[in-house]
């Protein structure tokens, strides 16, 4: 038989204070590591984001030659 909401302890804010606490680290370690992986993203980034035009310069590929 499946338990009923009414009688599981977390139903309606009933859960203890220890509960909530490690919720609330569990939201705030998860935070900071997101944080912290955005900080390094943007020191670390060494590749340029912007893809432009860049002039073509035909003489410096390999194109087929007719013959």
């Amino acid at each position: 038989m499946e338990p009923m909401l009414e009688n599981i302890d977390d139903f309606n804010g009933t859960e203890s204070k220890e509960k909530r606490k490690t919720v609330r680290e569990v939201i705030v370690l998860c935070l900071g590591i997101g944080l912290v992986l955005v900080v390094a993203a943007n020191v670390f980034n060494t590749v340029p984001d912007y893809i432009g035009k860049v002039p073509v310069d035909k003489a410096n590929f390999n194109f087929p030659q007719p013959q």
